[in-house]
């Protein structure tokens, strides 16, 4: 999937799942041959589960930890 499939799917802003990725929330995503990231499906379980943790409460700090 595309950062833009996965932003519509589970309502986080592509800037968002960016800043997940850079900060270490979600593994580094896989890149396709042009270069855009291809969410597999175990990425996609990571969203949900940070989605939420964040939806619960957590802090990015603590998810961190």
């Amino acid at each position: 999937m595309t950062i833009t499939e996965v932003s519509k799917k589970y309502g986080l802003s592509a800037d968002t799942l960016r800043y997940y990725e850079r900060i270490g929330l979600i593994p580094k995503i896989n890149r396709n041959k042009r270069g855009v990231r291809d969410f597999t499906e175990e990425d996609c379980r990571w969203v949900e589960f940070i989605k939420c943790m964040r939806g619960s409460g957590l802090s990015i700090e603590s998810l961190i930890e």
